[in-house]
């Protein structure tokens, strides 16, 4: 039975999730920018703003509510929201605050190259008979690798209002990524349908 302490309490919770979001939502965004913008709405934060609601909610639903088809809802429309808050952050124009096709890349610099040794754990991976992945396991010992590396800078452009700016350099592994040993095996997947 639904009580007026419980819709207070919910009322009191919401308010509380909504006044936190929006003061996250401005203010993340301002520490990450180096550019100062004219423009008064922020896709970047809007996105943020609703992605805060809805986990929050998801909490509170998780915590108290215990309604399936919310959490459902919830856990979907969050997976959504975050990947368009990734979405907005890589291609958006720090200037115009624009991110459907706003940016070009202008410049690719390679600043340096070197290389770097690296001690990994090879593994081997057994697979079901069905191609399922069943187990992991080391494969002798550790060894050593030599990996190549560059630092590159790179330079972009808006095509809405002709800001410049740059991405900082950044370092990247130019080597193919240490590869598994497969087996696969006669053994039956317990998880699959029969």
């Amino acid at each position: 039975m639904i009580s007026l302490d419980s819709i207070l309490e919910n009322i009191i919770a919401e308010v509380i999730i909504i006044i936190g979001s929006f003061v996250i939502s401005v203010f993340v965004p301002k520490l990450i920018s180096r550019v100062k913008s004219k423009e008064k709405i922020d896709p970047l934060s809007v996105a943020l703003f609703l992605e805060l609601i809805s986990i929050s909610n998801l909490i509170l639903n998780l915590s108290f509510w215990n309604k399936s088809n919310l959490t459902v809802f919830l856990t979907l429309t969050s997976m959504a929201l975050g990947y368009l808050i990734y979405y907005i952050y890589n291609n958006q124009c720090p200037s115009c605050k624009k991110f459907i096709r706003a940016k070009s890349m202008t410049d690719d610099k390679l600043i340096k190259k070197f290389t770097r040794e690296r001690t990994y754990q090879p593994m081997k991976e057994y697979r079901y008979s069905n191609g399922e992945f069943w187990k992991e396991e080391k494969d002798g010992k550790e060894k050593t690798r030599t990996e190549h590396y560059e630092i590159r800078h790179q330079f972009y452009k808006c095509n809405f209002c002709g800001f410049n700016w740059d991405s900082g350099q950044f370092e990247k592994c130019t080597d193919e990524p240490i590869k598994q040993r497969i087996i696969n095996t006669n053994k039956k997947d317990p998880n699959a349908i029969s």
